[in-house]
């Protein structure tokens, strides 16, 4: 998975001096998953409030998978209020390419012996002794203040061809404002060892790391997305502002 990759070039710098490693945009924890041993105090942040419900539940070991699930019972759960653990928990983990309520995944096996709720509730367990430590929050990044931190940053990507639209909460769409994110992390790479996953970045960003990357929130095989224009997979990459470029380095 391209986490542990991820991962592997956050500790790949010098964090002995900071004091705590934040994820403003944490998503499936695909990253924060392999970091919350190295720290102590570890920040999950995301504006979907299922999400964060449902992790905060996983960490107390509070959430309790359904034993079953049918296309009748998903869709009943995709109207349940929000936030509720229950409903991140099918809307992702039983849902086509993790996509968020994206179809009921299980009719789309083909007669394969797959059990998506099954993989999500095994998902579940095996994260939950991770992010004992993690603190999860559910607010905008930009209302955040940190300082003296690892901050990696996955945020909803920028195209050329179309605006991005993000889900901001749990029903309403937004166009995400990148001009706005570069300005923050500009100002966070001030205090802060600030890494941030992207296609594409501002001419003072440099890359530091780059890697095809299968477009879809399961990251199966099955599921996974070349991009129609080039036909190869995207690459994914990462950036650090050029004035801390040397800074934090080993």
């Amino acid at each position: 998975m391209i986490g542990k990759h991820i991962s592997n070039i956050l500790l790949s710098y010098n964090i002995e001096n900071l004091n705590g490693y934040i994820e403003p945009f944490c998503g499936a924890l695909g990253v924060l998953k392999h970091m919350t041993q190295h720290f102590k105090k570890c920040y999950a942040n995301d504006k979907h409030s299922d999400l964060i419900e449902l992790w905060k539940q996983v960490k107390n070991n509070e959430f309790k998978p359904p034993e079953s699930m049918s296309e009748k019972k998903y869709l009943e759960i995709k109207n349940i209020q929000s936030p509720n653990a229950l409903k991140a928990f099918v809307g992702f983990g039983c849902s086509f390419g993790g996509v968020y309520f994206g179809g009921y995944a299980q009719k789309y096996t083909g007669g394969k012996n797959e059990n998506y709720l099954q993989a999500a509730t095994n998902s579940m367990k095996k994260l939950q002794p991770l992010i004992k430590n993690v603190n999860f929050n559910c607010i905008s990044y930009s209302k955040l203040r940190p300082k003296n931190k690892l901050i990696y940053c996955d945020p909803p990507y920028q195209f050329n061809n179309f605006p991005v639209k993000f889900r901001n909460d749990t029903k309403k769409y937004d166009i995400f404002d990148h001009d706005k994110f570069w300005n923050i992390m500009r100002k966070w790479s001030q205090n802060n060892l600030v890494i941030i996953s992207e296609f594409k970045a501002p001419d003072d960003f440099i890359c530091i790391w780059k890697k095809e990357k299968y477009q879809s929130a399961s990251q199966s095989k099955k599921t996974r997305y070349k991009s129609k224009k080039t036909k190869k997979f995207l690459v994914e990459k990462l950036f650090i502002h050029k004035s801390i470029l040397d800074k934090y380095k080993k």
